[in-house]
């Protein structure tokens, strides 16, 4: 089989793909001929050595956290009945593999049958980080609530889901995805590229901010507006609001099998949809990369295997 290693902090210049051999199967085993991996934030600011205080690691690695693929066989002590199944899942020792051996039961989930996989598999870093943050902040109608990196692949399903939950929303996104954003749900989208604070000072007052960017500056700017906002964010692990009504978190925990569950459901019965930017052969993992560090983002990305 093939695999996508990193094995340097050069960025993308350290990634190779290697051949090596299938591992054995376990009892534990699921057998997984990978379909598609989401490109996450998470890999290439990992390429660059920017997570060495949150992630520690060991190179050379695999690259890749969430998978979706086609169940080839299982080990003893697994579910014969996923065999031809549609699965995603997660492979915590990394999941850019032409087949995976997933042997932790609880992180492996089928998909529905009215849900393609390709969609399915931007849950995983996308739709479960969002609903984290969501049901972090019990979101609900009597909140405004602003969101940072609206449109990629963790804010196109914060707005939804957000939405779902009653809350009004405001958007950031870079003017090229305007309407793409307001086809989403957002209520207000502003353009954080222009003068942010006027026009922050123009719009329905937040109570709450969800931060999936990681931009201080930006989260600057806006404590500076308001005078009483709570902060949550799922990119950046340290910010000390200005002003003594705002508070500030910083989380990336677990939803938990339910959770997955019910976003699978939400996909299924069309009340959250999947927004896929660009899928790529993994052959061309650097070239995905480098638009995942420097485009901007109109939902997730994708390796296709």
């Amino acid at each position: 089989m093939q695999q996508i290693i990193q094995t340097d902090f050069s960025g993308v210049d350290g990634l190779q793909i290697e051949t090596i051999a299938e591992s054995h199967l376990t009892p534990l085993s699921v057998k997984v001929n990978t379909k598609y991996i989401p490109v996450l934030p998470y890999d290439w600011l990992t390429e660059y050595g920017l997570l060495k205080t949150i992630r520690p690691v060991k190179l050379p690695m695999v690259i890749g956290y969430g998978f979706g693929g086609i169940v080839e066989s299982t080990g003893l002590l697994r579910d014969h009945q996923l065999v031809g199944k549609a699965v995603i899942g997660v492979q915590p020792t990394g999941s850019a593999q032409t087949v995976i051996n997933a042997q932790l039961p609880p992180l492996l989930f089928e998909v529905p049958p009215k849900v393609a996989l390709k969609d399915a598999v931007t849950l995983i870093g996308g739709a479960d980080a969002a609903l984290h943050a969501v049901n972090s902040i019990k979101a609900n109608s009597t909140d405004v609530v602003l969101v940072t990196g609206a449109s990629g692949g963790v804010g196109t399903y914060l707005i939804q889901l957000l939405k779902l939950a009653g809350a009004t929303v405001i958007a950031l996104a870079n003017p090229d995805n305007r309407v793409f954003v307001q086809s989403l749900g957002a209520d207000v989208v502003l353009n954080y590229q222009a003068d942010l604070a006027a026009q922050l000072t123009r719009t329905v007052v937040p109570n709450k901010v969800i931060d999936a960017v990681g931009r201080p500056e930006l989260l600057q700017t806006i404590t500076t507006v308001y005078e009483q906002l709570t902060i949550f964010s799922l990119s950046l692990t340290n910010f000390n609001p200005p002003k003594p009504n705002q508070s500030f978190k910083f989380s990336h925990g677990s939803i938990g099998i339910s959770g997955y569950h019910q976003l699978l459901a939400l996909l299924a019965t069309g009340q959250i949809q999947a927004q896929i930017q660009t899928v790529y052969p993994f052959e061309d993992v650097k070239k995905a990369h480098l638009a995942a560090k420097n485009g901007h983002a109109r939902g997730r990305m994708l390796l296709a295997f």
